[in-house]
């Protein structure tokens, strides 16, 4: 019992002193990520919504060379006067 608490506490001592350390890494000053990160979204929404055209026609252009159905066709007659 009493290594579990020696070594309990040590770890608690190694931890409190490594906390500290790691909390002030993570520290920012400024605080227009915000606005940063709202404007890279809208940026490439843009970007997506300008790609959504060329996508459907890519997309249209394989569907016409893989997707062709054979039809039977008759030529029409020819009606001679």
């Amino acid at each position: 019992m009493k290594k579990i608490v020696q070594y309990s506490l040590s770890g608690i001592m190694f931890l409190a002193t490594v906390i500290p350390a790691l909390a002030e890494a993570g520290a920012r000053e400024d605080n227009s990520m915000t606005l940063v990160y709202l404007f890279l979204g809208v940026c490439g929404l843009i970007i997506f919504l300008q790609l959504i055209p060329v996508f459907a026609l890519g997309f249209g252009i394989i569907k016409g060379l893989f997707g062709h159905k054979e039809e039977d066709t008759k030529p029409v007659p020819v009606r001679h006067r």
